[in-house]
């Protein structure tokens, strides 16, 4: 492609022009060399130009006395055309199973579908949701070449390694479902007057489908539940089908979600939607806007995640970026998180280069990535990011296997400052994939970490106060013995070597002597203890004991309730303080 500014070269050049060829490279220019004469800046912009996704000239003209001003004009701008590539299959290694024709438009599902046909999907600028929810999407993708057929033949002899059933027979019952799906979609709309979600509003068009289906479908709530929801994408997805880009659809989707009235199962179906447009690794780069590399473009993955995205001039994100971060941190963008903290565990896993700078730099800069995603509770993205977390510091090492993990592991380790820090990664580490190869190993070096430390503050940050060095104790000691189990014995032996160091720290350091002082009152001394008690600041059997005890001897003594409310004028105001109080024992799980 040639610009209009293309013409032949004059036949001389004027004193103080020259040209300077320059090449595209990702989202720049690069200057290759400067030429005395056009002609040859020509000539070399053709030559490097196979090898270049572009190039272009720029005319460089010194004014005469004006101080050296220079006036650029670009003379010639040239794109590479790259040949189109057939439209295939996109391999995976697993397949999620479905049963029932209704499981092909659940999440699992759509997430394959999404990763299988995504040079489809790409190409035709479409979802997931689109092609099992639009009748004409679906019919097309149907009869594109042999695309669906192939890429069901594929998941077919996943699943059959899995069942064992004949992988032919698998293929014909996924096609069978895929041809029932789409005569569903064409059966939905027709002979229906529909609405318009962007002329009335969501919650309006979802109140309308209730009333299109009227009592065809009010004997069963869960049918009428499922087909309203189904109508519902089906109308949404008519409008989107309109939307080929990919970032139109999240507007439109998020603008219709921007209602905060609307119920949270209308509210679900939208999220579905906008899972699906979000997959497409091009639409988070695009939503990311301008990052000059990938760390940065990682934690800004991290700030949209958390809900905390604000546009950078710089970045030119576009303005639905800040409004979709506060809805994948609100309550109903269950699916969208999922798939946006699926993205940057495959990124932080892979083997690209994170930035500029030297590989200290670079592991430096990786550093402060895993202590943004370690949380007290464990990983941002659970045990599956603290795989790639794990596997991605091979980019820094050169050995690869166990011996590589090995490596990899000791390094990564070595980045968080503290004991605590260590054991909430190894915790999670141990509940992964590589955890079920290498779990004997994990479950050692957490061991050896807990017992090497002489007391709380050797493995917890000793700068922080009481009640967050509590809470992150606490923290640390549900997640090792509670949810999926850890590697043999390893909980229970984590959990009671953590009892042990807490009640030790109440002891030695007198803490039930600070909280229960005898000068203050006994509903500020009772209170105190309570609310220290709590399951959030204090999990360990031993040390709850401990506070246990000191606030039962104080509801023990003579005429409790009225020494509790000394001082206090209306007996209503007792009556208020004391039912706060009980409230209190009740969350405190002491009575």
């Amino acid at each position: 492609m040639r610009d209009k500014a293309d013409r032949p070269p004059p036949l001389s050049e004027p004193r103080g022009v020259s040209f300077e060829v320059q090449y595209l490279k990702d989202d720049h220019w690069i200057t290759e060399q400067i030429c005395r004469k056009e002609e040859d800046a020509r000539a070399l912009a053709a030559r490097i130009l196979p090898n270049r996704t572009g190039v272009r000239i720029i005319r460089e003209f010194v004014r005469p006395g004006r101080g050296g001003e220079t006036v650029d004009t670009i003379i010639h701008t040239e794109y590479r055309q790259e040949p189109k590539r057939p439209i295939a299959p996109v391999p995976v290694e697993e397949a999620h199973y479905c049963k029932m024709p209704q499981e092909y438009l659940a999440f699992d599902s759509r997430v394959l579908i999404s990763r299988v046909l995504r040079q489809y999907l790409d190409e035709k600028g479409v979802t997931a949701s689109e092609l099992l929810h639009n009748a004409g999407e679906a019919k097309r993708v149907l009869n594109f070449e042999a695309l669906v057929p192939n890429a069901v033949s594929r998941i077919a002899v996943l699943q059959s390694k899995e069942t064992g059933e004949d992988s032919r027979a698998r293929r014909d019952v996924i096609l069978g479902v895929l041809e029932e799906l789409r005569q569903r979609a064409e059966k939905a709309v027709a002979n229906r007057a529909l609405p318009y979600p962007k002329e009335i509003g969501f919650a309006a068009t979802m109140r309308q489908v209730d009333e299109i289906l009227g009592t065809a479908t009010a004997a069963s709530p869960d049918v009428a539940a499922e087909e309203a929801a189904y109508l519902g994408k089906v109308i949404v997805c008519r409008d989107l089908v309109n939307i080929r880009g990919l970032l139109g659809k999240a507007e439109l989707l998020i603008d219709l979600a921007s209602d905060d009235s609307l119920p949270a199962d209308d509210a679900a179906l939208l999220d579905q939607l906008l899972a699906d447009v979000l997959g497409a690794p091009d639409m988070v780069r695009d939503m990311l806007g301008r990052q000059p590399d990938l760390m940065t473009a990682l934690n800004r993955m991290i700030d949209l995640i958390g809900g905390t995205f604000e546009p950078q001039a710089i970045e030119m994100s576009p303005p639905c970026t800040a409004a979709i971060s506060r809805w994948v941190a609100g309550p109903h963008g269950n699916e969208t998180r999922a798939v946006l903290l699926d993205f940057l565990r495959r990124q932080v896993r892979g083997t690209q280069r994170l930035s500029h700078g030297e590989p200290l730099q670079q592991i430096a800069k990786y550093r402060n990535l895993v202590t943004r995603l370690l949380r007290p509770d464990g990983l941002l993205g659970g045990p599956a990011m603290a795989e790639a977390v794990l596997m991605g510091y091979h980019r820094f090492i050169e050995q690869g296997g166990a011996e590589g993990r090995r490596l990899a592991l000791e390094s990564v380790l070595q980045l968080l400052p503290t004991g605590a820090e260590r054991l909430v990664y190894l915790a999670c580490l141990a509940r992964s994939d590589v955890g079920a190869k290498d779990g004997a190993s994990i479950a050692a070096q957490a061991l050896e970490i807990a017992n090497r430390v002489g007391g709380l503050n050797d493995l917890v940050d000793r700068t922080l106060p009481l009640k967050p060095k509590m809470e992150a104790s606490a923290a640390l000691y549900r997640l090792v013995t509670e949810g999926d189990a850890l590697p043999g014995d390893m909980g229970e032996k984590l959990g009671a070597r953590l009892d042990d160091l807490v009640a030790t720290y109440i002891v030695d350091g007198r803490v039930i002597e600070r909280l229960d002082d005898p000068s203050a009152s006994l509903r500020v001394r009772a209170t105190r203890l309570v609310q220290f008690a709590g399951a959030e600041v204090l999990a360990s059997p031993k040390a709850r004991r401990i506070v246990r005890d000191q606030i039962i001897s104080h509801l023990r003594q003579p005429n409790f309730d009225t020494k509790f409310v000394e001082g206090l004028a209306t007996e209503a105001e007792k009556a208020a303080v004391l039912r706060n109080f009980y409230d209190l024992l009740n969350r405190a799980q002491f009575m």
